[in-house]
C-alpha cells in the first residue's frame, strides 16, 4: 500500500516531520513501512515551453526543437516524439546538455510517463499553460510503502485520511477532514435501489448527475493517482479511485444511459449467470456471487469488478454514482473464485466501515464540480441500508490497563491518546474510562478492552515498557514418568524409520 506525504500533509495541519523520520514513526507506532520512493523527481525545476520552429536532423528520425522556455529562456532541444511541432506547448526540464546526432540538445521536452504524472510514453505531454509555468499541483512527492499484511486489521488505514489520523495522533497535531457533508442533496432520489440481501451489503447509496463532460482529469490528479500506483483513465473514473484512496471507500460510476430500468438490484447471481467484466473477461456466475444488477442483467460484481456494457466513455453525458458496503468475506470468496483481485475488493475485504459510503459521494460530489464544470445532481441520494446498532463502551478499568501494559501511564495522557484517536472517552466512575469506538475501528478492528491496551501501548511506545522476568518461582518440574515412556517409545519407532 502506498501512500503520498504530500497528501497526507493536507489533512495533518502544521505537518513538518521529513518523510524519512515519519516512515520510522509510522513503523514504531501503527504499521511496518518497508522503503520511501520519490516520484516527480523532474517536476521540481520543469515548466511550461512553447516550440517555435523544429528542423530535421539528416540521417535521425530526431528533429531539432527550438523552444521558449519562459524563465529559462530559448533553449534547442532534440526530440523524438511524434507530436514535436511548431506552436506546441509542452513541458520542459533542465536537465544536462547532451550531444545528440551532432547537435547540442539544451534539456528536455517530456512526456507524462518521464514526468511521473501518467503512463503515456506516446509523445510529449500537452499543456495550455504560459510559457515557464510549472505545472499547478505537481511537485516532487516521498512515497511511504507500508507492508499490505500490518495493516490487514485496520480497514480506515487503507485510505489517506485513515492514515493521517494516525500521524496527527502520533504528533499531537490537528486532522482535518476533507468531506463536507452539507453537499449531499436532498429530495426524492432518481433511481431506486433494491437489497435483496442485507448480509451480504449491509448499505448501498447511489446518485445521478446529469451535464456530465468526459475528459482527461487535470494533471494534478492524475499524477497523484500514479503516484500511488494507479493509472488515469478519464475525470469521472479518476474520481473514484480518487474517494477510494483518500477515503478507503471504492466507488464506481455506471453510464446511466446504458442501463435498463429505474432500479438497482442487489442480489445473488443466477446459476450459471454471465456477467462481462471491465477487464473485458467473462465470467460464469452462480449464487455464492453478488451482483449489482439493473432490469436486464449483472452490471457490476459486488466489491470486486464493474462491468463492460455499462462503463463510462467519451460519449456519456448521465452517471449513476455508487458507493456501497459489502461483506468482506463474501467479496473475498468471489475474488477468489473468478481469480481476480482489485483494488476495490481488497478494501472490502478488510470490512469496510458502511457509514463511509455517503461520505464517499459527499467527497464525489466536490471532486466532480471541479473535474466536470456544469455537472448536476439530479434528485437525492438513494440509501438503503440495514440498521446497524451501535457498538455498546468498552469498559476500561485504569489499574487493569497498568498490569496488563507492564508501566504506568497517568490517567490524563491515557485519555489524550484515546481521543486523539477519535476514541469518545467518559470517565464512568473512578479509576475506570468507558470507551466509544468510532465506527471506522468498531468493524472488525476493536471490540474487546485488550484492544484498548494496544492502542494505549502502541502510542506510549512499547521500547518504554522496561523488561521485567516474571515475577514466579523457577522450579524444576517433577518427573512424568508417562510423558518420557512416550517420548522413549515415539523415539524408537522414529529409529526403526516410522514417523
Amino acid at each position: 500500500m502506498k501512500f503520498s506525504y504530500n497528501w497526507i500533509r493536507e489533512f495533518v495541519e502544521g505537518l513538518n516531520c521529513a518523510p524519512s523520520a515519519l516512515e520510522k514513526l509510522i513503523t514504531m507506532k501503527t504499521a511496518e513501512c518497508e522503503r520511501i520512493e520519490l516520484a516527480g523527481a523532474l517536476l521540481d525545476r520543469a515548466c511550461a515551453a512553447r516550440i517555435e520552429s523544429i528542423e530535421p536532423i539528416d540521417n535521425s528520425l530526431n528533429v531539432k526543437a527550438v523552444v521558449d522556455a519562459g524563465r529559462y529562456g530559448r533553449k534547442t532541444v532534440v526530440s523524438g516524439a511524434p507530436n514535436c511541432r511548431a506552436g506546441l506547448i509542452t513541458v520542459y526540464v533542465p536537465v544536462a546538455k547532451k550531444k545528440i546526432h551532432g547537435v547540442e540538445s539544451d534539456g528536455m521536452l517530456a512526456s507524462g510517463f518521464e514526468l511521473g504524472i501518467n503512463r503515456d510514453h506516446s509523445g510529449l505531454l500537452e499543456v495550455d499553460l504560459q510559457e515557464g509555468t510549472a505545472l499547478a499541483g505537481c511537485v516532487p512527492d516521498s512515497i511511504i510503502e507500508i507492508d499490505n499484511k500490518s495493516i490487514t486489521h485496520r480497514p480506515d488505514l487503507w485510505g489517506h485520511l485513515g492514515m493521517a489520523r494516525e500521524v496527527a495522533a502520533i504528533l499531537g497535531d490537528r486532522l482535518r477532514d476533507p468531506v463536507r457533508m452539507d453537499l449531499l442533496p436532498r429530495g426524492a432520489p432518481a433511481i431506486k435501489v433494491q437489497i435483496e440481501d442485507f448480509d451480504r451489503c449491509p448499505r448501498y447509496s447511489a446518485l445521478v448527475f446529469e451535464n456530465v463532460t468526459v475528459r482527461p482529469a487535470p494533471l494534478w490528479l492524475q499524477y497523484r493517482l500514479s503516484a500511488i500506483g494507479l493509472n488515469p483513465i478519464n475525470n469521472i473514473v479518476d474520481v473514484t479511485n480518487y474517494v477510494m484512496s483518500e477515503l478507503a471507500q471504492p466507488m464506481h460510476a455506471f453510464d446511466a444511459d446504458l442501463l435498463q430500468g429505474d432500479t438497482i438490484f442487489i442480489r445473488p447471481a443466477n446459476p450459471a449467470e454471465r456477467f462481462r467484466a471491465l477487464n473485458e473477461q467473462e465470467y460464469t456466475l452462480d449464487p455464492s456471487n453478488l451482483v449489482i444488477a439493473d432490469a436486464a442483467g449483472p452490471i457490476a460484481l459486488g466489491g470486486v469488478i464493474g462491468g463492460l456494457d455499462s462503463a463510462i466513455s467519451g460519449k456519456t453525458r448521465r452517471v449513476v454514482l455508487e458507493s456501497a458496503n459489502f461483506l468482506g468475506s463474501s467479496v473475498r470468496k468471489t475474488s477468489a473464485a473468478i481469480k481476480l483481485r482489485t483494488d476495490a475488493s481488497m478494501r472490502f475485504e478488510k470490512a469496510q466501515d458502511p457509514a463511509n459510503t455517503v461520505r464517499g459521494i459527499s467527497r464525489a460530489i466536490e471532486l466532480l464540480r471541479e473535474l466536470s464544470p456544469g455537472i448536476r445532481s439530479i434528485g437525492g441520494v438513494a440509501d438503503q441500508k440495514r440498521d446497524i446498532p451501535a457498538r455498546p463502551p468498552i469498559e476500561l478499568p485504569l489499574d487493569w490497563l497498568e498490569r496488563k501494559l507492564g508501566r504506568a501511564v497517568d490517567p490524563a495522557e491515557v485519555r489524550r491518546i484515546l481521543e486523539r484517536l477519535a476514541f469518545g472517552v467518559v470517565e464512568s466512575r473512578p479509576q475506570v474510562f468507558s470507551v466509544s469506538v468510532p465506527s471506522w475501528r468498531a468493524t472488525k478492528d476493536i471490540s474487546i478492552k485488550d484492544d484498548l491496551v494496544e492502542e494505549v501501548g502502541r502510542m506510549v511506545g512499547y521500547d518504554s515498557v522496561v523488561p521485567q522476568a516474571p515475577l514466579v518461582p523457577s522450579a524444576v518440574p517433577h518427573d512424568n514418568r508417562e510423558r518420557r515412556f512416550q517420548h522413549q517409545a515415539r523415539q524408537i519407532f522414529a529409529d526403526q524409520g516410522f514417523t
